[in-house]
């Protein structure tokens, strides 16, 4: 009869930490939760006001784009390139790319700041065979933009 109770003990015990379990690692409803909110994130991305300098400088595995630009207002971050038509040669020869940087919360109520205090920089490295067949690659901000010829 002990023998009995102590396995119906150690059973009931197994299947409480089980079922806790599943919450630890989550269910298909977090996985939508998840995806929902990296869906909001990439729509908090805005244009930078202004492209202020591009480089393109030669890596052991291809190149570095870097480009400079003014933020619209104090607090963005996570500044991207962001590639048009899927990172292919446009019919003008260029590879466009959008300079994006991600807002603050709006809850900060951070100001428009100085113009220095919003310069941002971002970086995206490629290879070779990204910027095959281009002349030149374009980087576009909300008012216009700059390009570099290879």
């Amino acid at each position: 009869m002990r023998r009995n109770a102590a396995l119906a003990t150690a059973a009931a015990i197994a299947a409480v930490l089980a079922l806790g379990g599943c919450s630890l690692f989550g269910s298909g409803d977090d996985e939508a939760a998840v995806a929902a909110e990296q869906a909001e994130a990439a729509s908090l991305y805005v244009p930078v006001e202004v492209v202020r300098h591009i480089e393109i400088g030669r890596t052991r595995n291809g190149y570095v784009i870097t480009a400079r630009g003014v933020a619209p207002g104090l607090g963005h971050g996570a500044p991207e390139l962001r590639a048009r038509r899927e990172g292919k040669v446009g019919p003008d020869g260029f590879i466009d790319y959008d300079f994006v940087a991600q807002a603050p919360d709006p809850n900060f109520n951070l100001g428009q700041g100085a113009v220095q205090a919003r310069m941002i920089r971002a970086d995206l490295h490629v290879t070779a065979r990204d910027l095959q067949g281009a002349v030149g690659i374009r980087i576009h901000g909300v008012s216009g933009g700059l390009q570099v010829l290879f």
